[in-house]
């Protein structure tokens, strides 16, 4: 019995240690996700001083000119300090959910339908190997992955980024060209078994 009791302790140990590691990602997720928007509060304000500025313009002077050119250098900076943290934090949620899989020993495999939306604002993330449950057209790939658009998001970014290409989501998801891709919507990027070219 107490030998019983000693292997059940010792099985349940890692799975301590694993939770505490998950718990501190959890909270570096929290973090990036505060600086994150401390940074798009900075570049808003900076944008309302620049229209402020614009709306009030006086007479020009050198000085002035001077000044809304360093305002306009601080939002160029900012708006790419904000990008490099968005890229980050999602880059660090695609690892944690990896790792959370690896250790719940959950295949990462998930059946979805393309082109489906969502309400809720989820960060942008991909479902590897999974397959539409309706059906494809016969000229593109029927494995791939699902994946949440964010804004900024171009159907050849996509592609290129999940090694994919722009005529098979174009396809996959039914959609009538580029201009047709939404923000917070799930759709289904077709990848084949090598790289596309």
């Amino acid at each position: 019995m107490r030998f019983g009791l000693a292997l059940l302790f010792f099985g349940l140990t890692p799975l301590f240690a694993q939770s505490n590691q998950l718990a501190g990602m959890q909270q570096d997720i929290a973090d990036l996700k505060t600086e994150v928007e401390k940074l798009k509060l900075e570049n808003q304000d900076l944008r309302d001083s620049l229209a402020r500025e614009k709306a009030s313009k006086a007479p020009a002077s050198s000085t002035a000119e001077a000044n809304t050119r360093q305002r306009k250098e601080i939002l160029d900076e900012v708006d790419r300090r904000l990008k490099q943290q968005t890229a980050d934090v999602n880059a660090a949620l695609a690892e944690i959910t990896r790792q959370v899989n690896a250790a719940l020993n959950k295949p990462s495999a998930v059946k979805t339908k393309p082109a489906t939306t969502n309400a809720s604002n989820t960060p942008a993330t991909t479902t590897e190997n999974s397959t539409p449950s309706e059906s494809l057209p016969t000229d593109i790939p029927h494995s791939g992955v699902t994946y949440r658009v964010k804004s900024g998001d171009s159907i050849t970014r996509i592609a290129r980024q999940l090694n994919s290409k722009p005529e098979w989501i174009l396809k996959a998801n039914k959609l009538s060209g580029p201009t047709a891709l939404k923000a917070d919507v799930e759709i289904f990027v077709p990848q084949a078994d090598t790289p596309a070219q």
